[in-house]
């Protein structure tokens, strides 16, 4: 099994921490019933919920790749980032629609970490993709 699947992951993370980055600083979300438009305009809140979902349906296909292959030594690392995945969308998505509440702010940075640390372990440490 090839590390190109976890090093594509581990990119779209760098990808999704800078577009969250750039919408926090240059976009705004509209208030009240109007905040959903944000999805009908281009800007860095649609690439990074686009982002978002690519994230989890990635790390649902290595996971599954994994798990069919019988790789032991991979599937808790492969796991443990795709809980990562979904934490931080799960979190980002809450945080749209309860803009006060910093804690999924907390959950979204720790999320990223939990994500991030595995995805750059099975790209570049060991070869454990390798192993049975």
């Amino acid at each position: 099994m090839s590390k190109r699947l976890p090093a594509i992951i581990l990119g779209l993370l760098a990808l999704q921490f800078l577009l969250g980055v750039l919408a926090s600083l240059y976009q705004e979300i509209p208030k009240g019933a109007e905040k959903y438009s944000v999805y009908h305009q281009p800007g860095f809140i649609l690439l990074h919920v686009i982002v978002a979902a690519s994230l989890v349906v990635l790390a649902i296909i290595f996971l599954v790749k994994v798990v069919r292959k019988n790789l032991p030594k991979t599937i808790l690392s492969s796991a443990i980032g795709g809980l990562g995945s979904i934490v931080v969308a799960y979190a980002g998505g809450v945080l749209f629609v309860e803009t006060s509440n910093d804690l999924f702010s907390v959950l979204m940075a720790l999320g990223f970490i939990g994500a991030f640390l595995p995805y750059a372990r099975l790209s570049y440490g060991p070869d454990l993709l390798s192993q049975s």
